[in-house]
């Protein structure tokens, strides 16, 4: 990055949306943020609150990526190329690509990074590419090996640079980064709480909340994840895939539990499934005349039940409790510009990981499918989604599969973070996340494998095997749609070098902006 300080690309940048509330508290909120985040492109005031956040960091500010010459900047502020030019005459000019240069596609949305190739400014905003017709689906992947700099791109291209265009962006952040997660300071830049998910005192998803439809049919017919799906998902992983009857025995007991919440003016919870089981009404038996005749009556229905009642208590009081066991926290703010969700905290080999992912990202959509906007969710780490499944089950990338191709009905993009292909299993839901994206970056695939396999699932020139193995950091392969695959180099302004600088655990180390 250039030693320039970041300069205002424009007015436009700190705009506040219209929201559909029309609520002036929410404009504010949405205001506070976006002008927050608008500071990434923006100078930063001699004695600033952010000016003094950084100073406090230590002095070294060196970064991975290679310092580069004061240059003027141009029309794209602190996202102007820094490219080295050469001198040529109108004789030698025949010979420079011009075909390529005039072809070149516009822009959509934010500077993402240079063409290698070109030097032209490429930008890979997902709606934004939508409306131009060159993507038909606007999911979005990242790969790469560790440390290959997938994260300062999507922390900066998916999730603040889209705050400051007035976009809502929702992201599942894994990684600790002593003591928190790594997206800290981007909440902290726009000026949102971090919503932690831990067993002890930490934010707590109703699976049957109001907000969540009761069924996954909508009143056209449409598929969608709905509480009796979510349900299903849980008690499939406390109990084993479920029989007949259990699926039965379930069925109706997330009926009861919506009634008797409903007759007592209050919100259901998992605790009344699990009451309901234990102790089903006479109308859970399937018809009348079978409870006449004795074939069937509430003692056979719990027992159809009892098994599972029995596993899913460890969601209430077993190693699983704290996460789905009570109402939604009250201080989960879903109308924020920038929703951090930590699971930092959570076991890595725990399933509540990857439960809190598929009921959160729910939760989200079917609040989000009422109300008009552009979203996103970043799903860091997306090889969690594969875990929960098991011969038969509903897996979490299957629930996740289900949004995702529900995404353009509701303006939403799904970015999702993984390091190689092989992370994910071939025939599994989390498998067709990756091929039914449209928009691809590929980092450094060091492995001889992984780069054969990146190679073969984008259909990419075979050249570009060996180019796969050798990319530097910040650097990576960008597939748009059907358009040729390009070499770009990732840029960000020093202010977002200094937020998506990881390596302190490291080095000993913090990044240091220097005011300029």
């Amino acid at each position: 990055m250039s030693g320039e300080g970041p300069v205002r690309t424009g007015p436009e940048t700190a705009s506040i949306p219209a929201q559909s509330e029309g609520e002036g508290t929410q404009r504010r909120r949405w205001g506070r943020s976006q002008r927050r985040a608008a500071e990434l492109v923006a100078p930063l005031p001699d004695g600033s609150e952010l000016a003094k956040e950084a100073a406090e960091h230590h002095e070294d500010p060196a970064s991975e990526w290679p310092a580069t010459p004061q240059v003027q900047r141009g029309r794209f502020g602190a996202y102007e190329a820094d490219e080295e030019t050469i001198f040529t005459s109108t004789r030698q000019a025949g010979a420079l690509n011009p075909a390529i240069v005039s072809t070149h596609p516009p822009l959509a949305g934010p500077i993402t990074g240079i063409d290698m190739d070109t030097g032209q400014p490429v930008s890979t905003d997902p709606h934004e590419l939508y409306e131009q017709n060159r993507i038909t689906s606007p999911n979005v992947v990242v790969l790469g090996d560790i440390s290959s700099g997938k994260s300062s791109l999507v922390k900066t291209q998916y999730c603040v640079r889209p705050v400051a265009l007035g976009r809502q962006v929702a992201v599942f952040d894994r990684k600790d980064q002593q003591g928190s997660g790594e997206y800290l300071r981007a909440a902290e830049l726009c000026e949102v709480p971090v919503v932690r998910f831990a067993r002890a005192g930490g934010t707590t998803i109703n699976l049957l909340d109001p907000r969540i439809s009761a069924t996954s049919l909508d009143e056209s017919g449409d598929e969608r994840v709905g509480q009796d799906r979510l349900l299903l998902m849980v008690a499939e992983h406390a109990h084993g895939r479920l029989s007949s009857t259990e699926h039965y025995a379930l069925r109706v007991a997330h009926r009861a539990a919506l009634e008797r919440a409903r007759d007592e003016s209050r919100v259901a919870t998992l605790h009344d499934v699990v009451d309901a089981l234990y102790d089903p009404k006479e109308s859970a038996v399937p018809r009348p005349h079978l409870s006449r005749r004795g074939i069937v009556t509430t003692d056979r229905v719990i027992e159809w039940g009892l098994e599972l009642a029995m596993d899913l208590e460890r969601f209430i009081d077993g190693d699983l409790s704290g996460l789905i066991d009570r109402e939604t926290s009250a201080d989960l703010d879903l109308d924020a510009p920038l929703l951090v969700f930590d699971t930092s905290a959570l076991p890595e080999d725990s399933p509540a990981l990857a439960l809190v992912m598929a009921l959160v990202s729910s939760f989200l959509t079917a609040v989000w499918a009422h109300r008009p906007g552009r979203r996103i969710i970043i799903l860091e780490e997306g090889y969690h989604t594969t875990r929960l499944q098991s011969p038969g089950t509903t897996s979490v990338a299957t629930i996740l599969r289900s949004l995702a191709k529900r995404g353009r009905g509701i303006g939403l993009s799904f970015v999702t973070v993984f390091h190689h292909i092989s992370d994910v299993p071939k025939d599994s839901d989390a498998m067709s996340l990756i091929r039914e994206a449209d928009i691809i970056h590929i980092y450094q695939q060091s492995r001889a494998e992984d780069a054969t396999e990146a190679v073969t699932q984008f259909r990419l020139p075979a050249t570009l095997f060996d180019t796969l193995g050798a990319l530097d950091k910040g650097c990576h392969i960008l597939k748009i749609g059907k358009e040729a695959p390009r070499r770009v180099r990732h840029i960000r302004t020093r202010l977002e070098t200094w937020m998506t600088d990881t390596d302190e655990a490291m080095t000993g180390r913090r990044l240091v902006l220097e005011e300029s």
